[in-house]
């Protein structure tokens, strides 16, 4: 019975090592390929153009002729993708991926991505991502005049604050 138990346990214990085994570079690296994070950085600079051109479009300034203003924000934009470019960032994300996930689930993760699920679901991501970043948009256009509201009433019930304790 005694060696019954110790045989489980000692399943048991190898499994969840088995289970813990961190992640390879190599596994990471094929999760990233498989999900086709640079191109889908590539999809979020062209998603931050448009946003950039239709939040430009939207503030009422005249951008056809201020040519400075699209200047600015082209070369605002040319920075981000500089800075967070898929050369600079594959490092630290494959360093995230390993920190995060075991060997065992970045495998199924592998998995998934690589059925017709998986598939669809990377096509459709861009379209989902879009698709969030306007209804985040819309949002938060009811969202600021509540924050400016509340903004103004703290501002205001500090001045009183203030004045009061100065009196």
């Amino acid at each position: 019975m005694r060696i019954k138990l110790l045989s489980c346990a000692a399943a048991l214990l190898f499994s969840l090592q088995a289970q813990a085994e961190p992640a390879t570079r190599a596994t990471i690296e094929k999760f990233l390929q498989v999900t086709e994070a640079a191109n889908m950085m590539d999809q979020a600079y062209q998603n931050m153009d448009q946003m950039t051109a239709q939040m430009l479009a939207s503030s009422g300034l005249d951008t056809k002729r201020d040519k400075q203003i699209q200047q600015d924000m082209q070369e605002m934009n040319a920075l981000v993708r500089a800075e967070l470019s898929w050369d600079k960032m594959e490092e630290p994300l494959i360093a995230l991926y390993g920190s995060v996930f075991s060997e065992a689930e970045l495998q199924d993760i592998i998995a998934f991505y690589q059925s017709d699920a998986g598939q669809k679901m990377l096509k459709r991501q861009p379209e989902l991502i879009q698709g969030t970043m306007v209804m985040m948009q819309e949002q938060m256009q009811t969202l600021m005049p509540k924050i400016k509201a509340l903004s103004e009433k703290q501002r205001a019930a500090r001045k009183a604050a203030q004045q009061k304790n100065s009196q």
